[in-house]
């Protein structure tokens, strides 16, 4: 059975529901108005017989009670499993990989843009600067010209921008990331599912062999896919793509297989 205060809210909110006020609600389960909201404010736990007429006053079954209460046990039975089974890396690495990134960039950024808030810049202001980086930014390779970034936060770790939810078109290497650190003076970088740099219309990446065979990387190529001993080269409209729909593309790709 729901308990106090829990019971009071509940009660209230099947009240609401029903468009019903305290005084409405009391002449359909016969008990006085001083009564009810005692109960509803948490300050007097009705007896068992008490609150069967209130529910069933508000059509509302002790039976839905248990119910829901079983349901968000199993829930938080089932969400503390898949939290001990996602650090295990024995099983299904890359996805959990992934998936542990953006958690850890969420915090990371979480924490960034509290920052931003107590030096009293508010969310608009965040927005603002991204923008304008957009136009002017080269995210790596200092010879290079700079083209379009935007990515929903960022910030420098001295010459290693760590951007969450990147997006750029640079040189002719176009990218959509999740989490990535990027050097912006030799254009190496970090995304979780390859390591590898950045150059001017081609991209050279490491991934390890056994996510490949397992699709977690997937790629593709317009005009021409060679196989060599430890890597693959892709020409044309080159593409890799992760598990989580990760992206990069660029004229020519090679993979180094590890």
């Amino acid at each position: 059975m729901i308990q106090q205060p829990e019971l009071g809210k509940k009660i209230v909110d099947l009240r609401k529901a029903k468009g019903l006020t305290q005084e409405e609600l009391v002449e359909k389960c016969n008990i006085n108005v001083r009564t009810l909201q005692r109960i509803e404010s948490g300050e007097a736990t009705p007896r068992t017989s008490t609150l069967r007429l209130i529910f069933e006053a508000l059509e509302y079954s002790l039976e839905n009670s248990q119910n829901e209460k079983e349901l968000t046990k199993k829930w938080l039975e089932q969400f503390y499993i898949s939290i001990i089974d996602l650090f295990n890396l024995k099983t299904n690495t890359m996805k959990k990989v992934s998936i542990l990134s953006v958690l850890l960039s969420g915090i990371i950024f979480g924490l960034f843009a509290f920052v931003f808030e107590g030096s009293a810049q508010d969310k608009n202001s965040i927005s603002k600067v991204i923008i304008e980086d957009e136009k002017t930014i080269n995210p790596y390779g200092s010879k290079t010209q700079a083209g379009k970034f935007s990515c929903i936060n960022y910030f420098y770790d001295n010459e290693d921008l760590i951007g969450y939810g990147v997006k750029f078109n640079n040189d002719g290497v176009r990218a959509s990331i999740n989490l990535i650190k990027l050097n912006t003076k030799t254009g190496e970088f970090n995304a979780g599912f390859v390591k590898g740099v950045f150059l001017s219309n081609k991209v050279e990446v490491e991934a390890e062999r056994k996510w490949i065979d397992k699709k977690l990387i997937t790629y593709e190529a317009k005009n021409e896919i060679e196989v060599a001993e430890g890597k693959i080269i892709l020409k044309g409209d080159a593409k890799i793509v992760s598990s989580e729909k990760e992206t990069i593309e660029a004229d020519q790709i090679t993979i180094l297989l590890e």
